[in-house]
């Protein structure tokens, strides 16, 4: 980003024609290989809640995809009342996009789409949740697809990750070519102001809800969770933070059994600082493409809705998260190759931000599950169910 805002214009125009098209390639196979990439990590995700009985397992699904989905979009609801307002001094403008081409251009198409993948995932995930821990076929699969997972993971840390700033550096020249970068950036800084607050207020309710409407509880719970709030803006990883939130969590809740399902079951699938900042970046970019023109209510609602369920792929990396956004923006919004490059830049500057609110969200989420566990178990005992032990 600094280079791009210094030294732009004194680089010559073959330089930045291959350093797009170069970034142009590095999109077209991440596009080409992320379906398949992101398979195991769903199975994961859903086979995790094995040993917790098929009720826990589908109201865990149920409320995580629920709270991402209502974090999206609030976050674009957000953007639409906001940007308006704000001055942006950039355009998207097609009849600039001629400034800088590539050499070529490169289009493949995906063996496969995220969203049958995503059916899969779920699918093999609930069938080996509902198998005993020792059932040679589950044990087997289980293993199959831990396998698969540690694939993908090196293929994003010794791949994804160190192209990364090349894909980003390119996409900006791009950009630069058509608006000058520093004004863009100038023009994001108060984006995320209103990002974090966004953030801030949404997980500040999250607490206040699951206190029982208590400020005094809400302010010790953040007391106890601060700690891995600071570990997760530092380390960018809310896996790598889990031990810190799991004592938090526990602190928070008193209940050690619900702390340990609730903070395992949500830390690579409930990103509520992510998606807030992921709809709000989207939606603004989006905004200034379309004369400040949101999509329409029911391709909106469609591409929350993917987004909040492809939470669950869960790419442990820095920028992971924008990873799983990316052909859903070209899908279902139509974004340019040069709006998602921007997009890209503002999610990785945001993403040390979102991790620490992904880590504190999950910590009030904790409370919710809490509160609708012991909601339901009290409705399966008022009819002695033999479910009701169980649960």
């Amino acid at each position: 980003m600094v280079s791009v805002m210094s030294f732009a214009d004194l680089l010559p125009l073959d330089i930045k024609r291959s350093a797009y098209t170069f970034s142009s390639l590095i999109r077209a196979g991440l596009m080409f290989c992320l379906p398949l990439l992101v398979l195991p990590f769903v199975v994961s995700s859903i086979a995790l809640l094995r040993s917790n009985g098929l009720i826990l397992i589908f109201s865990l699904v149920f409320l995580i995809t629920a709270s991402n989905f209502l974090s999206i979009i609030i976050g674009g609801q957000v953007a639409a009342a906001v940007v308006p307002l704000m001055n942006f001094g950039m355009t998207f403008n097609a009849g600039d996009a001629q400034e800088l081409l590539g050499w070529f251009e490169v289009t493949l198409e995906p063996p496969i789409s995220v969203e049958i993948i995503l059916l899969l995932g779920f699918i093999f995930g609930f069938l080996l949740s509902l198998l005993p821990s020792d059932h040679h076929l589950g044990s087997r699969a289980l293993k199959f697809f831990e396998s698969y997972k540690r694939i993908s993971t090196l293929f994003f840390q010794k791949i994804f990750i160190p192209l990364l700033p090349f894909y980003i550096f390119g996409m900006l020249l791009k950009l630069d070519a058509e608006n000058d970068f520093a004004t863009v950036f100038k023009d994001f800084g108060s984006l995320i102001l209103v990002i974090v607050a966004v953030q801030f207020s949404y997980i500040f309710f999250v607490f206040w809800v699951g206190n029982k409407y208590s400020f005094r509880k809400v302010i010790q719970c953040y007391k106890n969770v601060m700690p891995a709030g600071l570990l997760g803006f530092s380390t960018m990883s809310s896996l790598v933070t889990m031990p810190v939130t799991l004592e938090a969590a526990e602190k928070n809740l008193g209940d050690k059994a619900i702390a340990q399902v609730a903070i395992t079951s949500t830390v690579n699938c409930h990103d509520i600082g992510e998606c807030i900042s992921l709809s709000v970046i989207a939606s603004a970019v989006y905004l200034m493409a379309n004369g400040m023109i949101m999509p329409d209510f029911w391709t909106f609602t469609q591409f929350a809705f993917i987004l909040a369920v492809a939470q669950f792929t869960g790419v442990s990396v820095p920028g992971g998260s924008v990873v799983i956004i990316i052909p859903l923006l070209t899908k279902y919004l139509g974004f340019s190759p040069e709006m998602i490059g921007l997009v890209t830049t503002m999610a990785i500057f945001m993403d040390p931000i979102g991790t620490a609110n992904n880590v504190v969200g999950n910590s009030a989420f904790a409370l919710i599950i809490q509160r609708y566990f012991n909601l339901i178990k009290g409705k399966l005992r008022k009819t002695s169910s033999p479910q009701a032990a169980k649960f």
